[in-house]
This record gives structure tokens, C-alpha cells and sequence, in this order.
């Protein structure tokens, strides 16, 4: 059973932040067009005085990966001003598995962004999507707002697998204005279109009996448990940062397993976001949930019953508070600007009542919805100038 040492205390709606990684930055650059955003937020650490939590010798409270800040580099042509999109950049949503696209609300480090940035969210998203190995930029993004840009797009984007936050690399020219980046692919991307069918083979499993469930908060039970029973954590697993690792190999550590629930739930249309943080003295991630118009916090790794004997299952952080899970979990990064968790009625103790313990797989049988016809799924990814 997974002890947890208590640490801070989240209070809601407290903005917190981490001062990101090192990297260096142009010697100021000139910022006529685009000013500096001031940072109003506080510096945040981890508690000294926590250790991780281990389980079989196996630090559960880590595995997500210290983010490194892209290399940079002046532009060969240093005078090179962006080529400006002439018209708006229409954003690429991802589909659910009957193909309908994904709507705003699911994009939740994308509606941090102002008006600009979202533009450029969209233009590197269409490009990842490509798998384009530079991407040039037709938005005015500046130094200063890149990494955050970037590490938007995969917060919000469990199906780019193929594209990881560290090994970025950009360049700018001498307005401080970023002239092309170039993203930080994994072997995957080798071919995409190949471990797309797998992925997507790995969720027609993984939720092919979900659809027979009539509410949300028991699809949010039925993906928690299908990983925490499926998944292996492994602090050496391939890729994994992503929902690839988790879905596809069922081999992952916290990043793996927050991708993956992130990717399950999308696809049966509940919003869910990835959030990074702390958690006893380690990088950690987990999620928010939004089921009947209220957030909750959940970490399906921890409630992984390492150890346990078959048939095991752990709701110790099943749709909980922030102000619960914040004994032991301290948001970070952009992740203090999503949505507080402050709803209860969908807790486990409050909807299920303790009867519904455990999920009996074999029990449940659904059937997978017909998917609906590209020309009226209603994406925005139709016509798209961008993605060519």
C-alpha cells in the first residue's frame, strides 16, 4: 500500500509558479512591437524536507522529466522579419474516436493564451501534426513566450506522441521575434502514420466496453482503473513521457499515465487536463477532470496498487479536491492557471457510495459509437491552408 507523507497545502485559487529551467536569452532585445508581459506570479519549490514515496523500490512520486528550455540560435539572417499569416490560422482539433472534433473547452493551456498566442499555438500544433521537422513561424512569438507556447500545445495534445518537450530548438532574429522552431521528436515520429493505428488499435481496446456506461463519473472510473490495472510502472519505459507508452506498450511512469487518462477521456468527450507539479520531493503529474460541470483532481498513478495483490484498487485520489490533494501535490508551471478542483458531488465516496468497488472488465460489454462522416464532423482541420 503507497504511504503518502504530508507536505503543502494548496490553497484554491492560489496562483503559484516555478521559475522555468535554464537557458540563456538574447542580450535584450529590442521589443517595438511586442513588450515584455510582466510576471506577476511567486516563486515556488519543492518541500525540502519530503522524501519520495517508494514502492518497491520504485519512487512513485517521480518520472516526469525535468523540463529543459529549447537551444537557441540568431538566425542566419538575423534581419529577418516574420512573414505574417495574412489570414487567421484556423486551429486543428483532435477527433473522438466517432469523429467528432474536439471543441475549446478541452484546450485548456490553449484559453491561458491571448489572441496572438493562440495563433501560435495553432500554427506549431498544425505543424507537429505534420510532423514537420521546422516549423516557420507567420506569428510574431517572441523569446520570451516560445517555451511556454510550445509546452502548451503537448499539455493539451496527448495524440502527438511523437513529440516530447525537451530537445526543442528555435531561432531568432535580432527583433526578438522567433523565426522558426524546430520541435523535439522521439523515434516515433519515424513513422507516424504506423504508430497512429497503433494508438489508435490501443483505444478502441482500451474504451471498447466504456460506451455502455451512462455517466461521466463512471467512464472517469472506468479509465482510472483500466490503467491502474493494465499499466505497468516503469521507471525505464520507452517514451515515456507520453500516452503512447501508457496505451500502446502499458509501460509508464506519472507523465504516461496522465497523457493517458488525459487521451482516454477526450476520446469519449470529457475535458481533462494534464497538470505538472511536485509531489513528494519529485516532478509529478496528474489531472484535472471536468464531469457535470465541476473540476476534480486525479492521480491515477498513485492509485496504481503496485504490489497488491490481483483485483486490487486504490481510490485515494479518485476526483478529489485540490485542497485534498494538495497534502502531497503542489501545482506548477502553467499549470496553476488552469481550473481549480472544487467539486464533490462525483467523488468515489459520493458517487458510488463505496458499492462500486473495483471494475469486473469481463462484465461490462458496450458497443463502439458509428463514426461520423469526415464532411460532417464539423473539424476545423477541413480546408486548412496551414497544414500543407
Amino acid at each position: 500500500m503507497k504511504i503518502r507523507f504530508s507536505s503543502l497545502l494548496l490553497a484554491l485559487g492560489m496562483v503559484l509558479s516555478l521559475v522555468a529551467c535554464g537557458g540563456q536569452t538574447p542580450a535584450e532585445p529590442p521589443q517595438e512591437e511586442m513588450p515584455p508581459v510582466e510576471d506577476t506570479t511567486e516563486e515556488q519549490a519543492p518541500p525540502a524536507d519530503s522524501a519520495p514515496v517508494t514502492v518497491d523500490g520504485l519512487a512513485v512520486g517521480t518520472g516526469l522529466m525535468e523540463e529543459v528550455e529549447p537551444e537557441m540560435q540568431l538566425d542566419e539572417n538575423p534581419d529577418r522579419d516574420i512573414d505574417r499569416a495574412v489570414e487567421p490560422i484556423k486551429p486543428v482539433p483532435d477527433l473522438m474516436l466517432d469523429g467528432t472534433a474536439l471543441g475549446d473547452e478541452f484546450y485548456y493551456y490553449r484559453s491561458t493564451l491571448d489572441p496572438v498566442l493562440q495563433q501560435g499555438y495553432d500554427l506549431l500544433r498544425a505543424g507537429i501534426l505534420e510532423g514537420k521537422s521546422k516549423i516557420q513561424m507567420t506569428v510574431p512569438v517572441s523569446v520570451n513566450d516560445i517555451f511556454n507556447l510550445y509546452k502548451a500545445v503537448l499539455y493539451d495534445s496527448p495524440e502527438l506522441f511523437w513529440c516530447e518537450v525537451n530537445g526543442a530548438r528555435y531561432s531568432y532574429n535580432n527583433k526578438g521575434h522567433v523565426t522558426y522552431l524546430m520541435p523535439g521528436y522521439n523515434d516515433l515520429a519515424k513513422d507516424i502514420p504506423g504508430n497512429t493505428k497503433k494508438l489508435e488499435a490501443a483505444l478502441s481496446e482500451a474504451l471498447a466496453d466504456i460506451w455502455s456506461l451512462p455517466t461521466d463519473a463512471e467512464k472517469a472510473k472506468y479509465a482510472h482503473d483500466y490503467l491502474t490495472h493494465h499499466v505497468n510502472y516503469d521507471l525505464n519505459a520507452s517514451y515515456n513521457q507520453t500516452a503512447y507508452s501508457s496505451l500502446v506498450n502499458h509501460s509508464s511512469v506519472c507523465a504516461g499515465y496522465a497523457h493517458g487518462f488525459q487521451y482516454l477521456m477526450q476520446q469519449v468527450g470529457i475535458p481533462c487536463a494534464y497538470v505538472l507539479g511536485y509531489a513528494m520531493g519529485g516532478y509529478h503529474a496528474w489531472n484535472v477532470v471536468k464531469l457535470d460541470g465541476e473540476h476534480y483532481a486525479m492521480d491515477v498513478t498513485w492509485d496504481d496498487p503496485l504490489g497488491a495483490a490481483p483485483g486490487k484498487f486504490y481510490y485515494n485520489y479518485f476526483n478529489i479536491t485540490d485542497q485534498k490533494i494538495g497534502a502531497d501535490h503542489i501545482r506548477a508551471d502553467a499549470s496553476v492557471i488552469i481550473p481549480v478542483a472544487t467539486g464533490t458531488a462525483c467523488s468515489f465516496q459520493n458517487a458510488f457510495g463505496g458499492t462500486a468497488y473495483g471494475t469486473d472488465f469481463e462484465a461490462i460489454v458496450g458497443v463502439m459509437p458509428k463514426k461520423i462522416p469526415a464532411e460532417s464532423a464539423g473539424s476545423a482541420a477541413e480546408d486548412n491552408p496551414y497544414l500543407s
